[in-house]
């Protein structure tokens, strides 16, 4: 396995070939896809500019091992499209955008601790693998060192729990996923994220949003440009590099400005990395955020999202099963047992009720069988998914849900 979250029972798929919505495994069954890249194909999988790109910035280098003129035109896309980019700082990854943004951030404000809010995902970075997976108040994997817990506070979707920890004036950054935990599982409050940029003022606390899934997805310039609620810091990546690795640290000009010529009295932050702003990368994104620009692939999308959602919710109802789908944007999540959408987290417990790893490793499978590839009872669409993808996941999705009952699952 390369990456956790594609493990599943009784064995991992194995894609041959990928074109538009579709995609084709081994064995040659054509599957409608939702993972779509885990959330990076907005324009879907081969799209042929960007396939175009690619192969022209491959025919003149892979890697020049200097700057080149495209991570500048990469740079000024997302300046112009991101609310509160002044300065860009690319990476190979989201999760390494989301290290960097903390190093900025600690060195802006001579402070060592950071907060996140339990649920939320920022990569797997040592700082970040605490506090994403139940029960939230503990390492999300082996390995890390026992001090993680002294600079990494986990604490719930709450303001007053939040005002609490950032009082002692101690906190470097607040990071969070601007769409709520794990793309809009969990998704905020009403007003919640203006709550949490005044504090963040009062205490003289950096801001950080993760984009990583939301950005150009919710709209062109994100979360942030839907909300009006600017961070300092954002950390991008998925449909920001077309479907290549890549991520990127954007914000305040004086913040970026600390990678590469601070004022003076302070150190700079160093910032290696063999493929930063990879010249693939940059063409792929390049491309990519041309189309996004405009906002009409993710209006598109969001359009087939919302008539998929309402459609997915009445088959529960149909089937006497309780559970809906939910979601913003181009995206969707199956919840059973759930009479609404959650939205938060237990703040006493920080825990979450969670259905049982079996129901969904059975909803993958019965969905597989029909000819979709859910992504762990979610699900992310993009330009390239039309009407008739719509109708062939509902008539799945309604065998699927047959089976789980007729297993005493659902």
């Amino acid at each position: 396995m390369t990456h956790d979250v594609r493990l599943a029972e009784p064995f991992p798929l194995a894609v041959a070939r990928a074109e538009g919505a579709r995609k084709w495994d081994l064995d040659g069954h054509e599957l409608v896809c939702y993972v779509m890249g885990h959330g990076a194909l907005l324009l879907g999988h081969g799209h042929p500019d960007v396939v175009a790109a690619i192969r022209e910035q491959a025919s003149r280098s892979l890697h020049p091992g200097a700057c080149h003129e495209l991570e500048c035109e990469w740079a000024d896309l997302v300046i112009r499209l991101i609310p509160s980019a002044e300065r860009v700082r690319f990476t190979s990854s989201g999760t390494e955008a989301s290290l960097l943004a903390l190093r900025v951030a600690r060195a802006a404000t001579g402070r060592d601790k950071v907060v996140k809010l339990a649920g939320h995902f920022h990569g797997w970075h040592d700082q970040m693998a605490i506090g994403s997976d139940p029960p939230f108040d503990q390492a999300d994997t082996a390995g890390l060192p026992t001090t993680m817990a002294d600079t990494t506070r986990v604490v719930p979707a709450d303001a007053e729990a939040l005002a609490d920890v950032l009082s002692a004036r101690d906190v470097a950054a607040v990071i969070l996923e601007p769409t709520g935990a794990a793309w809009g599982t969990v998704p905020f409050a009403d007003g919640f994220l203006a709550a949490i940029r005044k504090l963040a003022d009062e205490s003289a606390t950096l801001l950080v949003f993760d984009e990583v899934v939301s950005g150009f997805r919710w709209a062109p310039g994100g979360v942030q440009e839907l909300t009006g609620v600017l961070p300092d810091l954002t950390v991008l990546g998925k449909i920001l590099a077309g479907g290549m690795p890549g991520g990127a640290v954007c914000g305040r000009a004086d913040l970026v400005d600390l990678l590469s010529g601070p004022a003076a009295g302070q150190r700079r932050v160093a910032h290696p990395g063999t493929h930063n702003a990879h010249p693939l990368s940059a063409a792929a994104g390049i491309a990519t955020l041309r189309h996004a620009s405009a906002g009409q692939p993710q209006a598109h999308a969001d359009r087939l999202a919302a008539v998929l959602r309402e459609e997915l919710t009445a088959v529960f109802w149909r089937r006497g099963v309780a559970g809906m789908a939910f979601g913003e944007s181009s995206t969707f999540h199956l919840m059973f047992d759930y009479a609404e959408i959650p939205h938060a987290l237990d703040a006493a417990t920080l825990k979450v009720s969670v259905p049982p790893a079996r129901l969904f490793a059975a909803l993958h499978c019965a969905m597989l069988t029909e000819g979709v590839h859910l992504f762990h009872g979610s699900g992310f669409l993009s330009s390239a998914h039309g009407d008739r993808e719509v109708e062939l996941t509902i008539r799945a999705f309604a065998f699927a849900l047959e089976q789980l009952q007729a297993e005493g699952l659902a």
